[in-house]
């Protein structure tokens, strides 16, 4: 028998979430008297700068569609979860359900809210791999529901249901998942093989382009993946963004040692025709064919500083620092060439011969080159992830004259682009 994906078009709470649960039979193994546990997207949060939620996090309506459904077929121990990156020092999980809603969700239904980061650990080995922890609480729920969002990612080219559970290891073991070897494809997908999501919710209503973060574009899209099995749901998703599931890596490594088909014609799509929902929506950022900084820096003409284009090594916690570093570098631009300065971070860059000073942003790029005889001057700036205020002073000891109000002004964009446009509404999110 084909595993069952439904498609559903979005049309209103919280119908079009029951049509999409029963058409792929989401709830017929849930007993009333179980421990459900919710898990969304709540990748982290900022509370100095509004974050854009659109395509970034899962919406905090279906979130609460779907409780309200959960209460209708009797359960009444349910929580939600979730471990959010920590970008700024104790500004994490329980800030971002406050931020978007999830409290007084909680309170309106008597669900209870979960910081994986605060939670005790339960261990698990990776063949050939490290050893994770992962929060307890996700293994003592009786019905796991993963919900991740439709987007993008500038590392796994998309991020989705499999990608969606990294969100419940420990912050030590997220960080592992991004070391060089094995590799971050390989090691998030036995999170799936460990926990088992009893169903699959992917959150269509916004998909984000350049994700994971909202420096992407998010689109109205209106749609409501779902299915008891996450490879079937998060290969339907990704084709709606224009991917087959052959070119996604944590696919094809999920498939190959479960055993199972990435073609489509091996599920039963219910619901919508699939390919009225499909717009290709981009994933990576350009960069210089010199691997010296962002396509833009060649647009504009910037020489000197080099910026290496981020890998898979490059933590969440680290990642809003290597977009702020590309900020700041272009606004010390003025049409003469900058310093020549070359600017690492990751676990794996090796700093290139000709930089008279090189920057290493974070204690896992400072390590790797601890002993490179290519760098003339090391400026280190420590951390995990370091400091903001670092990193800025470390640019300006590179003798690059940075502009920091570039950077707010650009964060304080990003937050509001979306505001009064058509089909974005922060409803979604209260």
């Amino acid at each position: 028998m084909k595993p069952p994906i439904s498609l559903v078009q979005y049309t209103g709470s919280p119908d079009s979430l029951r049509e999409a649960v029963e058409l792929c039979s989401g709830l017929e193994k849930l007993e009333r008297n179980a421990k459900v546990l919710i898990k969304p997207n709540l990748i982290t949060w900022d509370d100095k700068f509004k974050i854009a939620p659109f395509g970034v996090f899962t919406t905090t309506r279906l979130v609460e569609d779907l409780v309200i459904i959960l209460k209708d077929h009797g359960c009444g121990e349910i929580s939600i979860g979730e471990g959010s990156v920590q970008v700024q020092k104790g500004i994490g999980t329980m800030a971002a359900f406050a931020g978007l809603g999830y409290t007084a969700l909680a309170k309106k239904y008597g669900v209870k809210l979960v910081d994986f980061n605060a939670d005790r650990s339960a261990n698990f080995k990776i063949p050939g791999g490290p050893t994770l922890h992962i929060a307890k609480g996700v293994m003592e729920s009786d019905f796991f529901i993963n919900f991740p969002v439709l987007k993008t990612h500038a590392q796994t080219k998309v991020s989705l249901g499999l990608k969606n559970l990294k969100g419940c290891l420990k912050t030590s073991s997220k960080k592992i998942c991004h070391h060089a070897s094995p590799g971050l494809e390989y090691c998030f997908t036995f999170i799936a093989d460990y926990i088992k999501p009893a169903l699959t919710i992917v959150d269509g209503i916004y998909a984000l382009e350049r994700g994971p973060l909202h420096f992407g574009n998010a689109f109205r899209k209106g749609i409501i993946i779902a299915s008891r099995d996450i490879l079937g749901a998060d290969i339907v998703a990704a084709k709606t963004i224009g991917y087959d599931p052959q070119d996604i890596v944590h696919f094809v490594e999920y498939a190959k040692r479960n055993g199972r088909s990435l073609d489509l014609r091996d599920y039963d799509i219910r619901g919508e025709a699939l390919e009225n929902h499909i717009k290709a929506l981009k994933w990576d950022w350009g960069w210089a064919k010199d691997n010296t900084g962002p396509s833009i820096f060649e647009k504009f003409g910037v020489t000197g500083v080099a910026l290496r284009k981020y890998d898979e090594t490059l933590c969440s916690g680290c990642t809003p620092l290597a977009n702020m570093v590309n900020i700041l570098v272009l606004s010390a631009f003025t049409g003469q060439p900058l310093p020549k300065v070359e600017i690492l971070n990751g676990k794996k860059m090796r700093a290139r011969p000709g930089y008279d000073s090189t920057v290493l942003i974070g204690n896992c790029i400072i390590k790797a080159n601890k002993e490179n005889a290519h760098i003339r001057k090391a400026i280190k700036v420590a951390g995990c992830p370091p400091d903001t205020k670092e990193v800025i002073d470390a640019l300006k000891e590179a003798e690059l004259h940075i502009d920091e109000l570039a950077y707010w002004g650009y964060i304080k964009q990003q937050g509001e682009k979306y505001d009064n446009q058509e089909g974005y509404s922060w409803d979604f999110y209260r």
